[in-house]
């Protein structure tokens, strides 16, 4: 926790909102993500077959084609994540240092915290409540709540206008570049990414 908690104050400064991804950031959820890109490129090739996605692509950025090709097909785009999410109820995998601090941030409760997730908010929720961090956090935002993953920012739009949030009093903590970055880039957040400790 000393490392975490060290770069947390270098960084933080007077921010006293934290934003925390999920997935390999406070757990790890035991997917096998490579398997499941290719199983959804061939759902949502039946569900949309207009649609063209690209071999590479990863499972949020497959969501967020789909749902900008089809913004009302929610339930169907997010029915594959659901399945594969609902199967690993109480199978996530804390991360010790990062749960031991977000523990340590509540009993101080000086910080607002909140959690910003690309999987889905009852995968979060279940999550949190075994790692018996379910009262830590003042609101949980998945992507099936938001509609579009990180690193795209309704999510940040959403939290501003339901619990008043700006930019300048937030950190984002989170463990990819390319999602939690990308996001906090776009909001000019500083982001601490748990991956370059």
């Amino acid at each position: 926790m000393y490392m975490l908690n060290d770069e947390f104050n270098r960084v933080a400064g007077s921010r006293r909102i934290v934003l925390f991804d999920y997935d390999s950031t406070i757990a790890k959820v035991p997917v096998d993500w490579p398997q499941a890109r290719v199983a959804y490129r061939t759902y949502l090739a039946d569900c949309f077959p207009e649609l063209v996605i690209a071999e590479t692509a990863r499972v949020d950025e497959m969501e967020a084609i789909a749902l900008r090709h089809a913004p009302d097909a929610k339930d169907r785009v997010f029915h594959f994540r659901s399945e594969l999410e609902s199967a690993l109820d109480g199978a996530h995998e804390a991360l010790p240092e990062v749960c031991v601090f977000i523990q340590h941030l509540a009993e101080q409760g000086d910080c607002r915290l909140f959690v910003i997730s690309n999987n889905l908010h009852p995968t979060v929720v279940s999550g949190l409540k075994q790692l018996g961090l379910s009262g830590a956090f003042e609101a949980i935002l998945g992507v099936d709540d938001v509609g579009l993953p990180k690193p795209e920012t309704r999510a940040f739009s959403m939290l501003t206008k339901t619990y008043g949030l700006s930019a300048e009093e937030c950190l984002f903590i989170g463990d990819n570049d390319r999602t939690d970055g990308g996001f906090c880039r776009a909001l000019g957040i500083p982001f601490l990414n748990i991956q370059k400790q």
